[in-house]
């Protein structure tokens, strides 16, 4: 029998970042140790047979305890867990699995996450008691590395990369499909993806605006087709639709996508730019090198953007000039920017393999 190894995360809720992170894990710890038993805390049964995971309920207190008890290993993350910006309850639920597992003397590994912000003096408290029950940590930037040894001075932490860097479109063909089921195979205009989410500064129609003031610089052979990607479909679709509504100028919304056929889209020629609030658009694309311009409503994002060298602009009082002008600014240097963030994601593929070789070191 191989060595049990448990993975705690937001996983199961049709989140493609999150999906990406858990899909990177088992396929990488697999490639290293083919015998290692993987589970998951998880309440979507068909996503756990479709990565071949043992599944525990996530919201049942005897699961996890089951979970932990049985296993050699407690991975949590990747993603952004430990933050109260969605709420206290992240910092309690994915605190309180690490506590258990201290408990049960069941070592623990906090992975390559994103860490923060928590803002709020309860969510400080409770990070300050719970985190330092982890063995070991790992961190995808910088910053977040900085703040987790605010609240735990005395655990071991590095610096990763987000295993999603790790994903790599499997042909041109699954691409070509991809564009397929997005309905923009047979566009022939270079095709601009946008990525967006919810978030209460977003201010969507003056964002619209500014996409339209862009594209109407162009003329109609050479204007690109914008491409709207919900990663997250059931959150993102209403605000999807809604920015779709609003350009006056060719415009696809993309249907529900999985991991892989995410991916592959991101990865396909007719593809030149990706526009993204969605951090996990912005690594999948830069692991294609393809130039991309961050919005960043969260920290996180223009975190990343720094590690890709990958421009960024601030969500919060962003004005339909600065946006419609940096369209074009990254449009013009799309060329040689994409080969600078292909480049640097490289290095951040080498780094998030890091995190999976400390964690087999702890078996």
């Amino acid at each position: 029998m191989g060595k049990r190894i448990l993975l705690s995360g937001y996983f199961g809720f049709d989140n493609v970042g999150d999906e990406a992170i858990l899909e990177a894990e088992c396929t990488q710890l697999r490639k290293l140790d083919p015998s290692l038993e993987l589970s998951a805390l998880i309440d979507n049964k068909a996503r756990a047979e479709e990565l071949h995971l043992k599944a525990y309920k996530r919201k049942s207190i005897w699961q996890i305890y089951k979970a932990i008890s049985e296993c050699d290993l407690l991975i949590s993350g990747g993603g952004g867990l430990f933050q109260d910006s969605t709420g206290i309850g992240s910092v309690m639920y994915y605190g309180a699995i690490l506590t258990m597992a201290a408990i049960l003397n069941k070592p623990s590994f906090i992975f390559s996450q994103g860490f923060g912000p928590i803002r709020t003096d309860l969510g400080k408290f409770i990070a300050q008691q719970l985190l330092p029950f982890a063995n070991k940590a790992s961190f995808r930037d910088e910053e977040s590395l900085q703040e987790f040894k605010k609240f735990a001075p005395r655990v071991e932490a590095v610096l990763t990369a987000d295993p999603a860097f790790l994903l790599q479109a499997e042909s041109e063909q699954k691409s070509l499909e991809a564009l397929e089921k997005c309905g923009v195979a047979s566009v022939k205009a270079p095709i601009v993806v946008v990525a967006l989410r919810s978030w209460f500064e977003l201010e969507l129609a003056s964002k619209a605006e500014a996409f339209n003031k862009w594209l109407s610089s162009f003329s109609e052979e050479e204007r690109p087709h914008l491409l709207v990607l919900p990663l997250q479909y059931w959150y993102d679709e209403g605000i999807s639709r809604r920015f779709t509504s609003l350009i006056k100028y060719p415009c696809t919304m993309a249907p529900q996508l999985n991991v892989s056929e995410m991916v592959s889209l991101l990865a396909a020629k007719p593809v030149e730019m990706v526009v993204a609030m969605r951090l996990h658009a912005i690594i999948l694309a830069s692991s294609s090198a393809k130039p991309t311009l961050g919005i960043a409503y969260d920290p996180k994002v223009s975190r990343i953007c720094q590690l890709c060298e990958a421009p960024c602009l601030p969500l919060e009082k962003l004005s339909v000039e600065d946006l419609s002008e940096n369209l074009s600014k990254t449009w013009q240097h799309r060329e040689e920017l994409g080969k600078k963030i292909g480049q640097n994601a490289s290095a951040l593929r080498q780094k998030a393999l890091q995190a999976f070789n400390i964690a087999l070191e702890m078996i």
